[in-house]
């Protein structure tokens, strides 16, 4: 029998039609050669397969009816899908943070001066030039640095989420893992009340060895961590920072669920058409849009670098927005090569 397309037409919405079965589309691409079948035109007529039509063919699908398998036909949601492939700058939301709290504002700094009866002085923003301790080739220990013995070769960071709770100021997020790639020590807790038990061993004065106890409730209370070393500015986020890292995580996660769902769908395919062809064709388009979205990662920030963007917010955003372009590239071009192999 003779179809004449209609608007809204899909070789899907067809074979649910006239065979019941929304997976049958391939028969009516082979019994047609030559038809593009996401490029359907109104008015064409297109073949349907007779020995394969249903007694009672379903009516076309409306609004409120959705076609069968619905979830499967993932080829009008490709662009939404396509633009959750978000990657932050760090892939993993658990890596490892320690924070530390820096004076950076001027009006701050002067109010807590006055409530100390002491100058407190601000620094550079560590963001944009990192951390410095106050004399790199100090021999003082962590435990004389706990104990306020400064200039040190060391600086105070702590493990708490929000940073130690004595102290005020403006809040940043050290990486770990890249302050250690750059050259940094980290000295935690343990060893810094392992080094003040040392130094108590060795003091015979009560009101001292008091001291001593009370410094090491207060590393203890604080979660102190020491770093040894100069800090990058790749290396440390500000608050503005960590909310854009965090929130484009939660969109990269969405895109996770997203894939794995495709994926899902594909397997389904797999089983009921029995051929690799669908989750072999849905993994060269979820493989091709990560891929081309962590490289849109690179040159996002690349292109930051460029005109001087390079740490905070910032570069937070011209990599996002080179994931963003990436990912839709990399999905469209090899949804393109996927087709060749199964048709979404």
């Amino acid at each position: 029998m003779q179809h004449v397309v209609q608007p809204g037409d899909t070789l899907w919405r067809l074979a649910a039609r006239y065979f019941g079965d929304a997976e049958k589309w391939p028969l009516i691409a082979q019994d047609n050669p030559g038809l593009v079948p996401r490029q359907l035109l109104v008015g064409d007529p297109i073949s349907i397969r007779d020995t394969a039509l249903v007694t009672s063919p379903s009516p076309p699908p409306t609004p409120s009816q959705p076609p069968a398998s619905a979830a499967s036909q993932s080829g009008s949601l490709i662009p939404g899908r396509a633009f959750l492939f978000v990657l932050a700058d760090e892939i993993n939301p658990l890596t490892r943070k320690v924070v530390r709290k820096a004076m950076v504002n001027p009006r701050m700094a002067e109010a807590w001066a006055r409530k100390l009866g002491k100058p407190v002085p601000t620094v550079p923003t560590p963001e944009l030039f990192g951390l410095m301790p106050t004399d790199p080739a100090s021999s003082v220990s962590v435990g004389r640095h706990a104990m306020g013995m400064k200039p040190s070769a060391f600086t105070s960071a702590s493990e708490h989420a929000l940073g130690a709770p004595r102290f005020s100021g403006t809040r940043f997020w050290i990486d770990v893992e890249r302050a250690r790639a750059a050259g940094a020590t980290f000295h935690e807790t343990d060893e810094i009340i392992a080094d003040l038990n040392r130094i108590a061993s060795k003091t015979k004065n009560a009101a001292q060895l008091v001291k001593i106890n009370q410094y090491k409730q207060i590393v203890r209370v604080d979660g102190e961590v020491l770093i040894r070393g100069s800090v990058p500015a790749s290396a440390v986020k500000g608050a503005g920072s960590m909310a854009l890292t965090r929130g484009l995580q939660g969109v990269q996660i969405v895109g996770f669920v997203m894939t794995a769902v495709d994926l899902g769908n594909a397997v389904d395919q797999s089983v009921r058409a029995s051929t690799v062809k669908p989750i072999a064709a849905e993994t060269i388009r979820q493989a091709g849009g990560w891929a081309a979205a962590w490289a849109g990662v690179k040159v996002g920030a690349a292109a930051g670098a460029a005109v001087g963007i390079e740490t905070g917010p910032g570069a937070v955003l011209t990599g996002a927005a080179g994931a963003v372009v990436g990912g839709v590239a990399g999905y469209c071009g090899f949804d393109w090569v996927a087709d060749h192999v199964w048709e979404n």
